[in-house]
């Protein structure tokens, strides 16, 4: 069947048109899909710093944390916002902007810490594990710190300190930790 005023049938035509419809919807699918959720993150309370070398330490530290968790399903999960635990050096009136879980990025763009001024700053954290369902997170910390005036000697070897905020207990921290260096290998 052919149209009068195209060369194309009508048949044709109306595949031409589905493809595209096709892929349009395909399109909106994707970006819905991979679009960041946010919440708001507001807790308070005591986290309790572990090591790992010392199974009978255990330290509690006041902790305060109120922002803006985002995530989408490419895996991109960031929090920024007020991240304060006593003890660690953080500026109470500062601010964070972490990116959570992420193996591959380096240090400086995993664990950002401002003043109160905005000026970034070194802190004891080496990194934040979010934990699943809103359990809380795990901050590991530098296994070595010394700050000082003129800057901070820091190192991470084995990740022997550590500290859980919110319900999860250590026995849930050290398989979070040991989840994520299994994906980081590809194990």
């Amino acid at each position: 069947m052919r149209n009068e005023k195209s060369e194309t049938s009508l048949f044709g035509r109306l595949w031409k048109w589905l493809i595209g419809l096709a892929a349009l919807c395909l399109a909106v699918y994707l970006v819905i899909w991979y679009m960041p959720r946010s919440e708001e993150v507001s807790w308070s309370g005591t986290a309790v710093e572990y090591r790992m070398d010392d199974m009978d330490f255990a330290a509690e530290h006041e902790a305060v944390i109120q922002g803006t968790y985002t995530c989408n399903r490419a895996g991109k999960r960031t929090f920024e916002g007020s991240f304060w635990i006593d003890g660690l050096d953080i500026d109470p009136d500062g601010r964070a902007k972490l990116s959570l879980g992420s193996g591959e990025t380096h240090y400086d763009e995993r664990v950002q810490f401002y003043d109160a001024a905005g000026q970034p700053v070194t802190t004891q954290v080496y990194d934040v594990l979010w934990g699943v369902g809103g359990q809380g997170a795990v901050v590991r910390l530098w296994d070595e710190y010394y700050a000082e005036d003129t800057g901070a000697t820091f190192a991470f070897g084995q990740g022997r300190r550590f500290l859980c905020v919110g319900t999860l207990s250590r026995r849930d921290a050290i398989v979070l930790v040991d989840t994520l260096k299994k994906q980081i290998q590809g194990i």
